[in-house]
C-alpha cells in the first residue's frame, strides 16, 4: 500500500471513530509490560494501602480548595484575618496570596490536581487458581479502590506503538462495511513496526448487526469480527467458517506484518475513542445516548432494533425522549411542583436534566433552573443555591424525607424504558457472567491468546475463576467502598447535633447589628503550652511528634515532622496535624479522632523504634493516635509493652512504686501527656510543700504566742533586759533572757 494511500485511508479512520490515534501501548493498558508474580498478602496489602493514599491525598485537595473558594475571589484584609482567627491554614492563604491568579485560580488548581491524581500501579498476578484463604484480603483491597491483573502471559511493552480499533463503527445501517474495516486496520499495522492493535467495541458491533450477545449466532459474530481483524492485521486468512457468520468471502492469507492483536479493556476509553459504547469482549452496559435536548438510544441500539424490529424503533425512541417528565412527576409530582412557584420553564428545565441523567441534586441547581427563574419565580436569593439543588427544595417546602424519597425514586426511567424494549426485541441487556467468558473464549480462540475480560463488581471473584479456568486473563478494577450504615447513621446525627447547635448559637433577630449565626467557639491555647516532644521511628521513617497542651493538661494541638520524605508527603501530614488540632481547638474530643484513625493500613508501616509503649504500627496515624491515646486518655489496651508512667525509663514491668495520680496543681507545670496522666513518685509539686510549711510555721507561731509569759515593766538586775516575769506570788521573779532569778521589792 503507497504511503500516502496509507495515510489518508488513516485520517479517514480516525476521523470516523473507527481507529484511535497511534498512541504507546501503555496508555491503552496499565498492565502493560508488567511481568506476573504470585499472588501474596503482603502485595495485596500494598496495593489497597497505595488506594486508601490516594484517595486522602485526592479528598485532602478538594477540601482545601473548598475552604479556599468560601473566601470569594477578593476578600478583604480583615476578611483573611478573620479566617486565620477561624483556623485557616496560614500556609495555604500564603500560598493563594502568592500564586498568580487570586485565591480562586488557586481552588480551580487544587480540585484540578484531585482530579488528576495518579492511579497507583495495579497489581499483576500470574492467571492461576488462587488461594481460598486469600480472597477476604483480595476484597479488602478492591474495597479501597485496588487495581489487579490475572495474566496468562505479560503484555506487550508499555512503549510498543498500538492503536485501538472500534469494530462497531464499522457497522452500517446498510450492513457491514468490512472493506473499509479491513483496510483501515491493515493501514495501521503497515505504519507501526512491532505494533499492537487492540480490539474494542466488539458486543456493541454484535448488537448493531443485529445478533445477541449471548445467542450462538452472536458469539459467532463476535469471533468471527476478532478474526478478520487478526487477518487484516498480521496477514493471516480468514477462514470460510468465519466468513459465513458475518455473510462475507473469505480471504487468503497474504504478506506478513509483524503486528500483535489483543483484546484488553482501554485504560481511558472515553478519551482513546469518545463514540466506543462496549469495552472489549464485554456487552453493551447501556442503551441509552444523551445527547444536547434529550435521551435517545446509542447507535448501536438503534442500528440492531432497525434490522430486528423497525416498526417499533420511533415509539421507542418517543418514549425515551419525554422519560425525565416521568421521572420528576414520579418523584415529587409536577403538581406539587407547579403549586410551590415552579414554572412550565424551570420544569422543562429540570425534566431535561433528570432525562439526561443528572443527579436531583444537580438537576434543580442554580446552573440548571439559571437565576431568573430562582429570583423571580422561586423568590429565592442564586447565591446561595450555586451547587445545591436540595437547598432550593428545603426552601420550597419539602421535608428531607420528601428530598430523600425522590432522590431514591429517580433511579433512570428512560434506561428501564430502552431497556426493556431491547429485551422485548429479543436482545438480552444483561448478560451473565457464564456468557461473557463463552464469548471471550470464543474471541481468544481465534487470537491464541491476549484476551483480557473486566469482572465488574456483581460478578464476583468465582467470574475470575470461569476466566482463569477458560485460559483467559481477567481484570478487576476496584471502587472504594462508601461509609457503612454505621458511619451513614452517625455522620447523620452528628449533622443534626451540628444544626441544632447552630440554632441554638443564633442571634436572637430583634439585635439589628447581626443576622447570622456565631460560629462555634474556638477554646485558643496559652502563648507559653506545655508538652512533649516523641522521636520515633515507623518502618524505617523517622517522625517527630510535637503536643501542646491546655491550662488544665488537655492535649489541643499536634504537630507531625517527617525527615527525608517528599515534599508532598510531609505536607500533607502538616495540614492533617493542623487540621487535627483545629478540631481539637473546637472541641471535638480526642477519642472521636483515636476511634477513627487507629489500625489504619498503608505505608509505612511496621517496626516502631523509640517509642516505650508501641512497637508496631500498621501506618503512620496508626502510631501517632495510639501513641496520644496512650498518653492523654490513659489507652493502655491500645499499648504493647507495661512501663512506669515517669519519664526516668525503669524500664518495663517495674511495679515497685506506685505513681501518683495527676493533680491539677501538676497540670500547671507538668505536661500531662509526658506523665501520661499520673503523677510520678520522684516529683513533688512546690507551690503546694511551700504552703503546707507556711501553715505549719504560722502554727508555731500562734502556739508560742499562746505559751508566751506575761513580762514585768521592770528591767533584769543582771542583763537590763524588761524579760522578767513572775514566778510566784510573793514577789520572786526569773529572766526570761539571762535566767537570772530574783525579788520584787514592794
Amino acid at each position: 500500500m503507497p504511503d500516502e494511500t496509507r495515510d489518508e485511508i488513516l485520517i479517514a479512520a480516525e476521523s470516523d471513530g473507527l481507529l484511535s490515534l497511534q498512541v504507546p501501548f501503555g496508555r491503552l493498558s496499565r498492565a502493560a509490560g508488567a511481568t506476573p508474580t504470585p499472588m501474596t498478602y503482603a502485595a495485596l496489602d500494598t496495593i489497597g494501602a497505595a488506594a486508601s493514599a490516594a484517595s486522602l491525598q485526592s479528598v485532602s485537595q478538594l477540601a482545601l480548595a473548598e475552604m479556599l473558594e468560601r473566601l470569594g475571589p477578593a476578600p478583604r484584609n480583615a476578611e483573611l484575618a478573620e479566617a486565620l482567627a477561624s483556623g485557616f491554614p496560614q500556609d495555604l492563604l500564603e500560598e493563594a496570596l502568592r500564586l498568580p491568579g487570586g485565591i480562586l485560580r488557586t481552588a480551580d488548581g487544587l480540585r484540578a490536581a484531585a482530579v488528576d491524581t495518579p492511579a497507583p500501579a495495579p497489581a499483576v498476578f500470574t492467571a492461576t487458581p488462587f488461594e481460598p484463604a486469600l480472597e477476604p484480603t483480595l476484597l479488602a483491597a478492591l474495597r479501597e479502590g485496588g487495581e489487579v491483573y490475572f495474566l496468562q502471559d505479560a503484555l506487550p511493552a508499555p512503549t510498543c506503538p498500538a492503536r485501538a480499533v472500534d469494530v462497531s463503527q464499522a457497522a452500517s445501517p446498510d450492513g457491514l462495511q468490512d472493506g473499509f474495516l479491513v483496510s483501515a486496520v491493515a493501514a495501521a499495522a503497515q505504519a507501526m513496526t512491532d505494533g499492537v492493535i487492540v480490539i474494542t467495541g466488539l458486543g456493541a458491533a454484535v448488537m448493531a448487526l443485529g445478533h445477541d450477545y449471548a445467542s450462538p449466532e452472536g458469539l459467532a459474530a463476535g469471533a468471527a469480527l476478532t478474526a478478520l481483524v487478526r487477518s487484516a492485521a498480521t496477514g493471516a486468512a480468514f477462514t470460510a467458517t468465519n466468513a459465513r457468520a458475518l455473510g462475507l468471502q473469505a480471504r487468503k492469507a497474504g504478506p506478513k506484518h509483524a503486528c500483535t492483536v489483543a483484546i484488553v479493556p482501554v485504560s481511558d476509553p472515553a478519551v482513546i475513542l469518545p463514540d466506543c459504547e462496549s469495552d472489549g469482549a464485554a456487552p453493551v452496559r447501556t442503551v441509552l445516548a444523551f445527547g444536547d435536548d434529550a435521551p435517545s438510544l446509542a447507535r448501536s441500539a438503534r442500528l440492531g432494533l432497525a434490522i430486528r424490529a423497525p416498526a417499533a424503533l420511533p415509539g421507542i425512541l418517543e418514549a425515551i425522549t419525554h422519560s425525565g417528565a416521568q421521572d420528576l412527576d414520579l418523584a415529587l409530582g409536577t403538581t406539587r411542583l407547579r403549586d410551590r412557584g415552579f414554572s412550565e420553564a424551570a420544569l422543562e428545565r429540570v425534566s431535561r436534566a433528570i432525562g439526561e441523567g443528572l443527579p436531583l441534586n444537580a438537576a434543580f441547581s442554580r446552573w440548571v433552573l439559571g437565576d431568573e427563574i430562582i429570583s423571580h419565580d422561586l423568590k429565592l436569593t442564586p447565591e446561595n443555591f450555586d451547587a445545591d439543588g436540595r437547598g432550593v427544595l428545603s426552601a420550597m417546602g419539602f421535608s428531607r424525607a420528601d428530598i430523600a424519597s425522590a432522590e431514591a425514586a429517580i433511579d433512570g426511567a428512560g434506561e428501564t424504558i430502552a431497556a426493556q424494549s431491547m429485551q422485548q426485541c429479543g436482545f438480552t441487556m444483561h448478560p451473565s457472567p457464564d456468557d461473557e467468558v463463552r464469548f471471550a473464549a470464543a474471541c481468544s480462540k481465534v487470537l491464541g491468546g491476549n484476551v483480557v475480560v473486566s469482572v465488574g463488581a456483581r460478578a464476583g471473584l468465582g467470574m475470575v475463576e470461569a476466566i482463569i479456568g477458560n485460559g483467559l486473563s481477567a481484570h478487576l478494577a476496584g471502587h472504594r467502598a462508601p461509609a457503612g450504615e454505621d458511619v451513614r447513621e452517625r455522620m447523620e446525627h452528628i449533622i443534626s447535633l451540628a444544626e441544632e447547635l447552630a440554632d441554638d448559637a443564633a442571634v436572637p433577630a430583634a439585635s439589628p447589628e447581626f443576622t447570622e449565626a456565631h460560629p462555634a467557639a474556638r477554646t485558643r491555647l496559652p502563648d507559653r503550652r506545655k508538652g512533649y516532644i516523641q522521636k520515633a521511628t515507623v518502618g524505617g521513617h523517622k517522625v517527630y511528634l510535637h503536643t501542646g497542651e491546655f491550662d488544665d493538661g488537655h492535649l489541643g494541638e499536634i504537630f507531625l515532622d517527617m525527615h527525608k520524605e517528599g515534599a508532598a508527603f510531609r505536607s500533607l501530614m502538616n495540614n492533617f496535624a493542623i487540621a487535627t488540632s483545629i478540631g481539637l481547638q473546637y472541641g471535638v474530643p480526642l477519642e472521636e479522632f483515636v476511634d477513627a484513625f487507629v489500625f489504619t493500613r498503608f505505608e509505612p508501616a511496621g517496626q516502631v523504634t523509640g517509642n516505650d509503649r508501641i512497637t508496631r504500627a500498621t501506618s503512620i496515624l496508626d502510631y501517632i493516635f495510639r501513641e496520644l491515646a496512650v498518653s492523654y486518655l490513659g489507652r493502655d489496651d491500645l499499648a504493647e509493652v507495661d512501663v512506669t508512667h515517669d519519664g526516668l525509663g525503669r524500664g518495663a514491668g517495674d511495679a515497685t512504686r506506685e505513681p501518683a495520680p495527676f493533680t491539677e496543681e501538676a497540670a500547671q507545670i507538668i505536661s500531662r501527656g509526658y506523665a501520661r496522666g499520673h503523677l510520678p513518685d520522684n516529683i513533688v509539686v512546690l507551690d503546694k510543700r511551700r504552703a503546707e510549711k507556711q501553715a505549719e510555721s504560722d502554727a508555731d507561731e500562734e502556739s508560742a504566742e499562746l505559751d508566751a509569759p506575761d513580762y514585768l515593766s521592770d528591767a533584769c538586775a543582771n542583763c537590763g533586759s524588761f524579760t522578767l516575769f513572775a514566778i510566784s506570788e510573793d514577789g520572786d521573779t526569773e529572766c526570761d533572757t539571762c535566767g537570772e532569778e530574783g525579788r520584787i521589792s514592794k
